[in-house]
Order: structure tokens, then sequence, then C-alpha cells
């Protein structure tokens, strides 16, 4: 890339003359231009510098102020002009004007005309265009075969680094860098990664339609750093960012061309890692639903299959699961989580938070959900888990500003038994929504007895009832209901005769009639185990089906 300070090596420059904006000389080159009309600005190109006798202006010289204004805007590379021709002066205050803007006006000697100076000044760029072409075309090649040989995404920055002999870092679409060049492993660079990923970080989309940015220098507050920015797009509907530190100090022949074949192949490396990563979390979310679903039954053969993906052999396991709450989400994460694939970014982001919380945490996605299993060697985490998912949850709402919801299980000390706590995990997060409807943290509750109860069909219960209390299913009389009474403590106190008379404070002969009473009526025996049992759960029913006598 060519400056105007570079064009004075070529022949019809030599002998030109600066005569104002000298500190301007470092502006970039890109083509040249001829022209003498007075509307030139709308045919000009960036980068462009004007040859021009100056015509359109001759009868008022100080016009060209206006022009040169323009162009500085436009902007361009500067002016070239030859005088004594139909301008023999240009005026002070358009010189002035000129040094102000550090705006290049260049005097073209006499002896030469504008064709010759624009041929020679323009084979001069082409033939810099064209080495900057073999150039880049030498870096694809370069970077084709690394990545046919499988250089690792780490590796292809690193000689981007070492080819541009600048800094260069590889961000994801959340600004987090995922790849830096050898630069940074200096203990002076180190802050500098840290200072931009800072910059980025959760804010990268403000800046993915600039070419180039400024930015304080972390280590010198007095200097700023330049940054080229590069798009490098994917599967994603956000790119990610290659980042080169001071373009405008690029070796010759580094070009931007160069860079974006360089970009090129670090995309099809970053489509390539997304593919098998894709593959990747497909097994991983096929094991697990093989695994709540009761496809895979015995202990081992879910160790066996589960180890690849992470699951371990613990005495401890706990489900969690979480959603998005999306009506939560600003406009900008709507899109950008609502595609086709919108879990895709969020899984390794969510999977490094997740490991705060458990270093043995594993991560699947099942139904729309994200879970989680916890394997630990205790259960005393669940009382500081519902802390460490505030934490996550809000530190998601606060740099990404999505809502999420969680549904919590309990402990089961086997895995087989991790179905049970998924369930229990889903079981919250659907009562959680009932509840509180948006960021919530809901742990299951373990339903009493007559809550299960109320689960089964009224008609079936009413035949179990009925079949199991006989006559005593609707008490009529005063007698019924004390027998009733005197079998309810009963058996709750372990058909203890001495324990059941003291806390109905009656004779130890009138509990034993009553029971015997009870058996003649039941026609089976009350404390045998399974008749015990049938016989708790048919009295936890009579609330459903009689009122006490009064």
């Amino acid at each position: 890339m060519k400056k105007v300070e570079d064009l004075f090596i070529v022949d019809a420059f030599k002998d030109a003359k600066v005569i104002a904006g000298h500190s301007g000389l470092n502006r970039i080159v890109e083509s040249i231009e001829v022209s003498e009309t007075p509307d030139v600005i709308h045919f000009l190109a960036e980068n462009s510098l004007l040859l021009t006798t100056g015509y359109a202006y001759k009868d008022n010289p100080l016009d060209l102020g206006t022009l040169i204004s323009e162009m500085n805007d436009h902007p361009c590379s500067g002016m070239a002009i030859k005088l004594n021709r139909f301008i023999d002066e240009i005026p002070k205050e358009v010189i002035e004007l000129a040094d102000s803007l550090d705006f290049p006006i260049i005097q073209i000697p006499m002896s030469l005309t504008l064709g010759s100076v624009a041929h020679q000044l323009l084979s001069f760029i082409w033939n810099t265009k064209i080495e900057e072409l073999f150039y880049a075309i030498h870096v694809h090649k370069k970077f084709t075969d690394m990545m046919i040989k499988g250089y690792n995404l780490q590796s292809l920055v690193e000689n981007l680094g070492f080819f541009l002999k600048n800094p260069v870092l590889l961000l994801n679409p959340f600004g987090e860098v995922i790849s830096s060049s050898n630069h940074f492993s200096k203990e002076t660079m180190k802050n500098v990664k840290e200072y931009v990923e800072v910059f980025f970080k959760w804010k990268i989309e403000e800046y993915l339609e600039h070419d180039i940015i400024t930015i304080p220098n972390p280590n010198d507050s007095s200097s700023t750093m330049s940054l080229g920015l590069f798009q490098v797009k994917t599967m994603h509907a956000y790119p990610s960012l290659l980042i080169i530190f001071n373009p405008e100090k690029l070796p010759y022949p580094s070009s931007q061309l160069a860079i974006e074949q360089a970009s090129t192949v670090i995309s099809f490396t970053l489509l390539k890692n997304e593919a098998i990563r894709e593959s990747s979390l497909l097994q991983e979310n096929n094991f697990f639903g093989s695994l709540v679903e009761g496809n895979i039954s015995s202990k081992e053969e879910i160790i066996y299959r589960g180890k690849p993906h992470g699951l371990l052999d613990k005495p401890k396991y706990l489900c969690f699961v979480f959603k998005i709450d999306e009506e939560r989400q600003s406009a900008l994460n709507q899109i950008r989580f609502t595609e086709n694939r919108p879990y895709d970014l969020l899984y390794d982001l969510f999977k490094k938070s997740l490991g705060k919380i458990n270093e043995d945490s594993l991560l699947f996605i099942k139904d729309e959900y994200f879970v989680s299993i916890i394997q630990s060697t205790n259960d005393q985490e669940l009382s500081s888990l519902k802390d460490k998912l505030v934490q996550f949850q809000d530190e998601m709402y606060t740099t990404l500003k999505i809502s999420l919801s969680f549904g919590v299980g309990n402990f089961v000390n086997d895995v087989t038994y991790i179905p049970i706590s998924y369930s229990e995990a889903v079981e919250a997060w659907k009562k959680g929504q009932e509840l509180y409807t948006k960021k919530f943290i809901n742990l299951y509750e373990i339903k009493q007895l007559m809550e299960l109860i109320h689960l089964i069909p009224k008609d079936n219960l009413k035949i179990f009832y009925e079949n199991t209390l006989r006559s005593l299913a609707y008490p009529k009389t005063r007698e019924e209901e004390d027998l009733i009474h005197t079998l309810i403590v009963f058996l709750e106190n372990n058909c203890e005769i001495t324990i059941t008379s003291k806390k109905l404070y009656i004779h130890r002969n009138t509990v034993k009639y009553r029971i015997a009473k009870c058996e003649d009526i039941l026609g089976y025996a009350v404390h045998e185990p399974q008749n015990s049992l049938y016989l708790r759960m048919a009295l936890l029913m009579r609330s459903i089906f009689t009122k006490t006598i009064g």
C-alpha cells in the first residue's frame, strides 16, 4: 500500500515540489485521477491523487479551497497541480487551508504533461498492486496448505502474526480471545491482550462494521493503538473478529487482500471446528437422551457409554435444567439466539461458566432445555448451589441481557437414578414457570403422599378405598367412628397397644377390643405389614370420600 511520499521515487515526481500540506504525505494512494472539470469531486475515488492544471479555476483560484475541503472530506490523497499554464500561483489562503488540513498540494514541473505523469504514477501503483496480489496468493497457498495439513486455529493465527510481523488476535462472537499470535507471550503484551478482550467482550457487535478503530494504549496513557478489524464468518449469524494491530505499519508487501486470504482459511478452519463440535454435541445429547428415556439400563453400561462425555462413577448426582426467557431478551439477542440453531453460541459459554459451580459438571441439551449434571461426593453442595446459580443467572443477564430460569432436582446416589433427578428438575422448572413466570430458580420438592394420591383417578381410588375398609369406609355411628379413630392411632404407633391406650386415654383392653372388632369387620389381621400399608393408604383417603360424624 503506497503513500504520497512514496511517489517521489518515480522519475516524473523527482523534481516535483510540495507547496502545502507536508504533514499529509503519509496519506494512502490507491489511484491517480486526471481531470479539469469543476465537479470533479463527484467522480473521484477514495484515496486518489488528482492531477490537474487548475483550468476550471483560472478565473478564481480561491475556489480551489472549496475543492480541497471536499477532497479532504472524501477522503483523497492530495492534489498535484501544473502551474504557470492557467494558474500562476496558489493563493496564500488556499495554502494555509491545505496546511491546516494536512492536505498535500504538489507542484508538477512545467516540462511534463499530465498524461505522462499519470502513466508513470499508475504504473508504479499497479506494479505495487501486482506485487501485493502475488503476495496475497502466496499467503493464501501457505495457509491453505496449513489447513490441509491439519494446523489448528492457534497455529494459523500464530503464522499470520509471523507473516504480518504484527500482533494478531482472534475473538469469538462474544468478544472473547480464542487465539493469539506469539507477540502476546511477552509480559508487556499480556495486559494489552486482556485490555482488548475487556474492550470488545459482550459488545463486539458495536464494532463489526468498522474497518479500523483506535483505542487507548494500556501500557502508555499518552498514546493510542490502532486496530484493523476483519470479520471471519461461519454458519453463525454473528461472525468472529480478526484483529490486526497497527495495520498502517504493516510491512510491504502485506496488504488487506493478503489478510483477507488468511482470514478465509481461518473461516474454513472455524467451520470445520464447528462441524466437529456439532457432531460431538449430537453424540453427547443422544447419550443423555438415551439415558433419561430409559434406553440404557445397567450401571456398567451407563458409565461405559458416558465416560467419553465426562460422566464419572461418583457417589452423588444432581440434575438441573434451564431455559432462556425469550421475552426478556434484547432485540439483538432475540435475533442472535432464536434462529435455527439458537444454542450453538451459548453452549460453550455456559459450559465454561458452569465449571465454576462444579468442576465435574456436564452440560447437555434436551427438549430445548440446557441440562447440567452435578457430579459430587456429597450432597452438601445443594445448600450452596442456589447461590451459585443466582450468580450465574445475574452474570448472564448483566453481560448478555438474557434472562434464565432454572429447575433443580434432588441428589441421587446412583448413576441409574439420574433420570429421576432430571424429571424432578423439569417438573421444578414447569412449576416455577407457573408460580414466577421469569428469571426464577425453583428447587424440586418431594411430593407428599396425599399429593400422589390425588394423581390417581378417583374411580380407582374409590374401589381401593371401599375394598380395603369394607363397611368402615362410610361410618354411620359414633361407635364406628371410634373404631376408625382407634385404628388410625394404633397404626400410627406401630400397632403398640400400650402407647395407643395412653394417647386415647382408654384402657388397654378397650384398645384390644376395638382392634379385634375392626379385624372382624375387615376380615384380615391389621398388624400384618401389607395389610397395615393398605390400611394406612385407605385411611389417608377418608377426607376424599366421607365426613366425620360430629
